[in-house]
């Protein structure tokens, strides 16, 4: 989870600038308020660079452009930071001490280089991984310190250390988790943290877009979106096609969708009555930035003592072992975490160490997760009968919710957040976060490797994600118990207030489902 504290670089891919109209590209402009624009390369995309440049207010740049005739150039993000920006490898091969003397300029020293074609290269005959560009980097890059490298050649969301000899940039040893402040290997190694900004697969392919919050010390997390996330696409209901038969209506933005009345609206080809209503609905709520209630449903657990918020971590979708195991309690606002450090084959002790807490301390009290039921009630369940079941019935009398499920599944309310995550949901609503710059796909991972190699792992990370999206989880609990219905009449769209028919209260379907 990430707040706006910090510098905001948005790395925005050529594809997800042309062809788009503008009503959403200025969608994304205010609702991620970026200091800095990156076009990424490394191809020259000269009509995405001058559309960029037009529709974003923040300065924009893009490497194949606007370092023509040099090198490398420097980069102002927000007030405060700068980063240098290398043309290409190629350019970088060529004149190596012009980047070592922008790094040792002395007004500042850049936070981060710029460099499109740096990625990694696999050999799979040889079981090796290699760095594209690792003799460039060596040669340009000032031995004995780390320097932060990012780039579009690898995805969002990558962050390898690489350690490479001064002399002949061959590879000495890679960190798959860099700690948060890392050290270079010595002064005669050039240790490069390669941060990738590339399109994600599963994000809507090359059109994907992340935001990188930085401040001095680099990069101190990365936010992905899909180019659905914003305009009229946005709205639940409204895919590629709609959109274009509501822009050849002259309907470009969510202010004017909520202007069309919902009679005109649902005579539109492909979208009938419900479909209207639940436009209008899901786009006053993504206007607004506020949730809605749909129904009467009380929320999960509402009544009595509020419900224990939980979350699990484990090294896969498909576990060998569930080793954390994060427990909220509003009522005191105190945060239990079930760890299992010591011996990552024995999948029991932090079991049992979690059912003998619950039991005896709080018998009575209910669960609330986030998605729990397609994922952390599903593997608890199973990993309960399989390595403590002397604790199963107990286990199953448990009382279980799950948010996510009753807002969304079963319809009860609308959510602002541009997708389902509970990071974006809960950012929407205000909910500042750790900043621990990790994902669940990330903890995963770590936790692979711990049990591969038994490498130094950062526990205090990784229990501060955990607990952050247990907090998260109530902060979305308590916006939602506070919300209005959808019917109320602050919640009526101008189309409505001139009589047309008001929206219904079923339905719901909200946008972003294929983040689960």
């Amino acid at each position: 989870m990430t707040n706006r504290d910090g510098a905001r670089l948005l790395a925005l891919p050529p594809s997800a600038v042309l062809g788009r109209p503008t009503e959403t590209l200025a969608d994304v402009d205010t609702t991620l308020e970026p200091d800095a624009v990156w076009l990424l390369g490394p191809e020259r995309e000269a009509r995405a660079f001058a559309r960029t440049r037009q529709m974003f207010d923040a300065p924009a740049f893009h490497p194949p452009l606007e370092t023509d005739g040099e090198v490398v150039s420097r980069q102002p993000i927000g007030t405060e930071l700068e980063i240098a920006v290398v043309r290409s490898l190629r350019a970088l091969r060529a004149s190596p001490a012009d980047v070592s003397s922008a790094l040792s300029d002395s007004r500042s020293t850049p936070i981060a280089v710029v460099c499109d074609d740096v990625t990694t290269t696999t050999r799979p005959t040889a079981l090796e991984t290699g760095l594209e560009g690792a003799a460039e980097l060596a040669a340009a890059l000032p031995p004995g310190r780390v320097t932060t490298v990012l780039t579009s050649g690898v995805p969002a969301g990558y962050d390898e250390l690489w350690h490479l000899a001064a002399e002949t940039g061959a590879i000495r040893a890679v960190e798959h988790e860099p700690q948060l402040e890392c050290e270079p290997a010595g002064d005669d190694c050039v240790s490069v943290r390669v941060r990738g900004a590339g399109p994600v697969e599963g994000y809507g392919g090359s059109a994907s877009l992340s935001v990188l919050e930085l401040d001095e010390t680099g990069v101190t997390a990365v936010d992905t979106y899909e180019r659905s996330d914003f305009g009229l696409e946005a709205v639940a209901g409204i895919g590629p096609k709609t959109a274009e038969r509501l822009a050849d209506a002259e309907v470009t933005t969510r202010a004017e969708l909520l202007e069309t009345p919902i009679d005109k609206l649902a005579g539109y080809p492909g979208v009938g009555r419900d479909s209207a209503h639940r436009m209008h609905r899901h786009a006053t709520v993504l206007e607004a930035g506020e949730p809605r209630r749909l129904t009467d449903e009380s929320l999960p657990a509402e009544s009595g003592r509020p419900p224990l918020c939980l979350d699990i971590e484990t090294d896969g979708l498909s576990p060998t072992i569930l080793w954390q195991i994060g427990v909220y309690d509003p009522a005191d606002d105190s945060y239990r975490a079930f760890v299992e450090r010591d011996d990552p084959d024995d999948p029991a002790p932090v079991l049992e160490a979690l059912c003998d807490w619950l039991f005896a301390s709080h018998p009575d009290r209910a669960l609330l997760t986030w998605n729990g039921w397609r994922f952390d009630y599903r593997h608890l369940g199973a990993f309960v009968a399989r390595h403590v079941p002397y604790y199963v019935e107990e286990w199953e009398s448990v009382p279980k919710f799950d948010l996510y499920d009753w807002a969304v599944r079963e319809g009860h309310a609308l959510l602002p957040g541009r997708t389902n995550k509970l990071e974006d949901v809960a950012g929407a609503l205000g909910y500042e976060g750790a900043e621990t710059g990790l994902d669940g796909a990330q903890t995963a991972a770590a936790y692979q490797r711990f049990l591969r190699t038994g490498e130094e792992f950062d526990w205090g990370r990784h229990e501060a994600y955990c607990e952050d999206d247990c907090r998260a989880l109530w902060h979305v609990y308590e916006r939602l118990r506070d919300a209005p219905r959808a019917t109320d009449s602050s919640d009526t769209s101008p189309a409505e207030a001139e009589g047309a028919t008001p929206s219904g209260t079923t339905g719901g379907e909200q946008t972003g489902l294929g983040d689960f």
